[in-house]
């Protein structure tokens, strides 16, 4: 698993319809949209921004984490020049040992029903796997997230089983979540399995 290659600049990754890449102080307007929504955190472990000015702060938080080699959070671009920012998607939990990282994704609510979320998913998973060399990718979920669920069991993701009542969010308390992954073997088998380096 190459961590040097993950933390040596802001990763740029292309996908189908959809860019991922490094958030700026362009993407605070939209940024807030996403982050200060508070139907975005119905299935969240915090709960949205109060205030705009917030945002900033947020950037600066993920600027610092990418630098201490601790997590990356990417914005995620509809395709086309100047495309508005859609959503957000975290890579953390990164451990070299297991060559395992985790991963979490917010969309705007105005962007749903696009395939924005499974498209970046798919974009991550192929890069993770095939650039970085991460041989296991994980999610946590709520149960009730049902969307959230959708996602990861559409782009081959499985479910472990779900850890009752073993999580404390600090804005929603002691909670039940799924726990889901992928392997390679995942992606090469059964019917609808992916080949080649581009696994989706």
């Amino acid at each position: 698993m190459n961590t040097g290659l993950l933390f040596s600049t802001f990763p740029y990754i292309s996908g189908k319809g959809l860019s991922l890449g490094r958030m700026t102080d362009l993407d605070l307007p939209a940024l807030w949209d996403i982050l200060g929504d508070e139907e975005n955190f119905r299935y969240a472990p915090t709960a949205a921004l109060r205030a705009p000015e917030q945002c900033r702060l947020r950037l600066l938080q993920a600027e610092a984490m990418f630098r201490d080699r601790v997590a990356v959070m990417l914005g995620i671009y509809p395709e086309g020049n100047g495309s508005r920012l859609a959503g957000i998607f975290e890579i953390y939990n990164i451990d070299p040992q297991t060559q395992s990282v985790t991963v979490r994704f917010t969309l705007s609510r105005t962007r749903t029903g696009e395939s924005l979320a499974t498209g970046a998913l798919r974009a991550c998973t192929d890069y993770l796997m095939v650039n970085v060399g991460v041989h296991r990718i994980q999610a946590y979920v709520l149960p009730a997230n049902y969307r959230g669920i959708l996602v990861l069991e559409r782009c081959g993701f499985v479910k472990e089983g779900t850890i009752r009542e073993g999580f404390f969010w600090p804005d929603k308390g002691i909670v039940d979540l799924s726990l889901y992954s992928l392997l390679p073997t995942d992606l090469r088998r059964g019917p609808g399995s992916h080949g080649g380096a581009h696994i989706f």
